[in-house]
């Protein structure tokens, strides 16, 4: 089931209960006080939180970056351990959003922690791209890949 009301309790839940991976990247992108940082950055933005059985699992957003005419938007998904039962889940929905917003953006990219590799193959089994390590204008953090999905 997907949820469209965030709310702070599923998002502690989450960052309460978060693999091992996504643990890793947040603090190394956030800091010590990364809950704190996380929440309030976040909160401020759209996003959807994924449950199964009123478990939150995950949750991730589309942001437009630029002008609605660039056409670009960053992805972004962080998990709890209560992923690994609900992969197909999670895939098919991603999948699903992808597709929703792929009418209204052209360019979805991020980067992701080098260290994530289970995240790596979902987004390689999702179409989205690792080939450019150093695109023109974007500064990729080290320790991190830059990825991307073109709409053609």
């Amino acid at each position: 089931m997907l949820k469209t009301d965030k709310n702070i309790d599923d998002v502690n839940f989450i960052l309460d209960n978060l693999r091992k991976e996504d643990l890793e990247e947040i603090i190394e992108l956030w800091g010590n006080d990364w809950k704190d940082k996380f929440i309030k950055n976040t909160m401020s933005t759209e996003f959807l939180i994924l449950t199964n059985n009123n478990i939150p699992i995950a949750m991730g957003g589309i942001v437009p970056v630029g002008t609605a005419e660039s056409g670009i938007a960053c992805v972004w998904l962080i998990c709890s351990k209560y992923v690994k039962n609900n992969r197909i889940l999670l895939l098919k929905t991603i999948k699903k959003q992808i597709d929703s917003a792929s009418s209204e953006f052209n360019v979805f990219y991020n980067y992701i922690y080098k260290l994530n590799f289970e995240a790596k193959k979902w987004l390689k089994n999702l179409g989205f791209k690792f080939d450019n390590p150093s695109p023109p204008n974007l500064e990729v953090r080290e320790g991190f890949e830059f990825f991307y999905k073109l709409n053609r």
